[in-house]
């Protein structure tokens, strides 16, 4: 009888270990997870940062070649209105002057 009770105690102590054991592991499991976890987050973010980054700085690259195009097309127009009002000015004046005097 008592080597079946010292066998039973064997027995339930050795489940214990095992119980412990499996114990152990499953947190080690959840902490590889969790870590895990988190460097795949912080990758995803750092690359969503690059990313933005890029977009932000190709579409500042567009915007500044869309600027000189439209300062450029400006700049044209105004040495036109300049040249037009050099060639006419005094013409302009003159027909001005007239129609209120007349």
């Amino acid at each position: 009888m008592e080597e079946m009770i010292a066998k039973i105690v064997e027995m339930d102590k050795k489940a214990r270990e095992m119980n412990e054991k499996a114990q152990k592991t499953k947190l080690n499991y959840e902490n590889e997870v969790l870590l895990t976890k988190e460097k795949i987050k912080t990758d995803y973010l750092e690359r969503a940062n690059k990313r933005i980054s890029i977009n932000q700085q190709t579409a500042q690259k567009r915007a500044d070649e869309k600027l000189a195009g439209i300062t450029e097309k400006n700049q044209a127009v105004i040495e036109k209105l300049e040249k037009s009002y050099a060639e006419n000015g005094d013409k302009w004046v003159n027909e001005i002057v007239e129609r209120v005097i007349n």
